[in-house]
C-alpha cells in the first residue's frame, strides 16, 4: 500500500544542480534565482563559470574550483557531493535514465543559468503539423477557443522556442520589465550597443516584440506572449 511517487525530474540530478548554485554562487552579488514554466525550469547563480572553462568543459573530466571553498567542504563532509568535480557527469546520467535532454548551461547576465526539460504530462502537446512560424493571431485565436489556458501557453511556448542566443535573452529580459532599455540590455548581456541595437530591430521586423509609446516613457511589449 506505499506510493512511491516520482518527480518530473530525477531528484538526485536536480539535487546536484541546487548544491552547484550553491557551492560556485558569488555571494557578494544577489541571490539564486529559479524559474518554473510549463515546459522546463531555469536555475541561476550570480558568478559565472571559471576562467577558461566553457559548459562543455563540465560534461568531461576536470579540476573542480568552488568559488566558496568552505561551504563545499561542509557539503563534502556531510556526504552530499561525494567526490570533486563529477557534478555534472551525475546530473547527465540522471538525466538520461530519465529519458531528459541534458540540462544546458551558460553564463548569462553575469551568472549561470542552468535550464533543464520538465515531463510535465498536464501539457497538451501541440500538433506535429504545426510549423515553428505559427503567426501569433492564430496562436491566440485558437488558444481563445479552447477551455483553460494550458493550450495557448504551449503554442506561445514553442513559438518562443524558435529564438535562439541574444535574441532569446532579449525576450527574456523584456518579459521581465517592459520599460527596460536598450542601454541596459546591452550592459546586462555585455554586449556593444550596436549589436542590441540590431537584435532588437530584428525582432521588431519579425513581429515578436514591438515599442508601445515614445522612446522616453514607453515600453516594450512581447507580441507572442500578449494575453
Amino acid at each position: 500500500m506505499n506510493r512511491i511517487e516520482k518527480l518530473e525530474v530525477p531528484e538526485e540530478a536536480l539535487r546536484e544542480i541546487l548544491y552547484n548554485a550553491i557551492i560556485h554562487k558569488d555571494y557578494t552579488g544577489v541571490h539564486i534565482q529559479m524559474r518554473v514554466w510549463n515546459d522546463h525550469v531555469e536555475v541561476w547563480n550570480e558568478g559565472e563559470l571559471p576562467l577558461g572553462y566553457t559548459p562543455a568543459t563540465l560534461l568531461k573530466q576536470h579540476a573542480s574550483h568552488p568559488r566558496n571553498r568552505n561551504i563545499a567542504n561542509a557539503f563534502f563532509k556531510a556526504g552530499f557531493i561525494d567526490a570533486w568535480g563529477r557534478g555534472y557527469k551525475k546530473i547527465r546520467e540522471g538525466f538520461e535514465d530519465a529519458g531528459l535532454p541534458m540540462p544546458t548551461v551558460e553564463n548569462f547576465c553575469g551568472g549561470v543559468r542552468v535550464s533543464f526539460q520538465r515531463k510535465n504530462v498536464n501539457i497538451a502537446k501541440p500538433n506535429p503539423t504545426d510549423t515553428q512560424n505559427v503567426a501569433v493571431n492564430v496562436a491566440d485565436s485558437v488558444a481563445e477557443n479552447v477551455a483553460g489556458s494550458t493550450l495557448k501557453d504551449t503554442l506561445k511556448s514553442t513559438l518562443k522556442g524558435t529564438l535562439k542566443g541574444t535574441q532569446k535573452h532579449i525576450v527574456e529580459l523584456i518579459e521581465e520589465n517592459p520599460d527596460i532599455t536598450i542601454d541596459n540590455v546591452a550592459e546586462l548581456l555585455q554586449m556593444n550597443r550596436r549589436g542590441i541595437v540590431k537584435h532588437f530591430k530584428n525582432l521588431k521586423q519579425k513581429g515578436i516584440i514591438r515599442r508601445v509609446g515614445p522612446d522616453k516613457g514607453g515600453h516594450w511589449e512581447i507580441i507572442n506572449n500578449k494575453e
